[in-house]
């Protein structure tokens, strides 16, 4: 009969002795005594079969060490959510690439439509990438330190570790949540960094039971947040209350009626200037979706807009479809940045089964343009 090393069970326990006999005579008999013995070889072997499970334990964590991806690990672009120029390449954040960036080659490149699989692309861990779930949104810092924002931790991260923690108010809501960052360099080394909260039809699907009738298909306007941050700060809370500026987007609204009409999200934004006048102030110019909310949605207008410090829409929408190539006009455009600061974008596109992701290099009309200077 074959004897497991884990059959020891309570009753056997409960026939053992103490391992100290009084006597000679009792030591010999305890040493000889078929259930002893039985108990001792089982044991030995229950050490032996836990020291086995352990080393495999040790030896599966070293192949999953070995198996992650280093810093210059190529990787595949699928999801691209934010860009960001960084002289001959694209540094780019991927929505299915938790902690960490890509580095996209494109000396060279005319453009103005660019594949992001291609040679040389780079994935690049942060250091705390086992807590940084998603990557939405990229920019860098007066510092020249690069910045990145996380829309389910509502944070902005650093390539060492948690800068600023966003209020709670601006958590995500039914797949809505901070998606776009952009910052403005100040003197002395602050960053003026305003956020996007998307907006638009929430997520049908993710829309908790509870406030289905109520809020599941009512589409949401897009807000901007802005705070400053001082050099070198970390781990920092960024509450509403102490916003330099919290304001809705007036979107546009195409004709007709919720959920079937189309309503504006809001997924990235640049700093820019606006000629008001013999003024020139400082706006955002945000990239703006459409889709409707019903059952099989249509997505059909891609946009760029500008906004004034209160919301106000500044002049109308440049249709996006005027410039893009007819293979990518429907794209998912997520991610949008200065290419040559005040005169041309990068935006970068989800991929598909049906289509690769691209960036484009969009040349700005000339009344969209400004000359690029610090604020004051």
């Amino acid at each position: 009969m074959l004897y497991s090393p884990l059959l020891y069970t309570a009753r056997a326990r409960s026939q053992v002795q103490s391992p100290f006999p009084t006597g000679p005579s009792q030591l010999f008999a305890k040493a000889f005594k078929p259930k002893r013995v039985f108990l001792v070889l089982s044991r030995e072997s229950y050490i032996a079969f836990m020291l086995v499970i352990r080393l495999a334990w040790c030896l599966l964590l070293l192949l999953a060490a070995c198996s992650a991806p280093s810093g210059n690990s190529v990787t595949e672009i699928s999801e691209a959510s934010g860009v960001l120029r960084q002289k001959n390449s694209l540094l780019v954040v991927d929505d299915s690439v938790a902690g960490a960036y890509i580095s996209v080659p494109i000396d060279g490149e005319k453009g103005p439509l660019i594949p992001l699989r291609r040679a040389g692309v780079r994935r690049i861990p942060l250091a705390t990438h086992f807590l940084t779930p998603d990557l939405e949104g990229i920019d860098r810092l007066a510092d020249g330190k690069l910045v990145f924002l996380s829309e389910r931790l509502r944070s902005l991260v650093g390539e060492e570790g948690l800068i600023a923690e966003y209020d709670s108010l601006l958590g995500e809501f039914a797949n809505r949540g901070l998606e776009g960052v952009a910052v403005c360099p100040l003197p002395g080394g602050v960053s003026r960094i305003a956020v996007i909260w998307e907006g638009g039809y929430p997520d049908y699907a993710s829309v908790p039971w509870s406030v289905r009738g109520a809020a599941g298909r009512q589409a949401m306007r897009p807000l901007v947040v802005v705070h400053d941050l001082n050099p070198g700060v970390r781990g920092v809370e960024l509450k509403m209350r102490d916003a330099l500026l919290a304001v809705e987007l007036e979107v546009p609204k195409p004709a007709g009626e919720e959920p079937e009409a189309q309503r504006f999200r809001a997924p990235d934004l640049v700093w820019t200037r606006w000629q008001n006048g013999s003024a020139d102030d400082w706006s955002f110019l945000v990239l703006i979706t459409s889709q409707n909310s019903v059952e099989l949605p249509q997505y059909l207008y891609h946009c760029l807009q500008r906004f004034d410090l209160h919301g106000r829409a500044l002049g109308g929408p440049l249709d996006l479809s005027l410039f893009l190539p007819q293979e990518v006009r429907h794209a998912n455009w997520e991610g949008l940045s200065w290419f040559e600061k005040g005169k041309s974008l990068v935006l970068v596109h989800e991929g598909n089964r049906r289509m690769p992701p691209h960036a484009f290099i969009l040349n700005l009309p000339d009344d969209w343009q400004y000359t690029p200077e610090r604020i004051k």
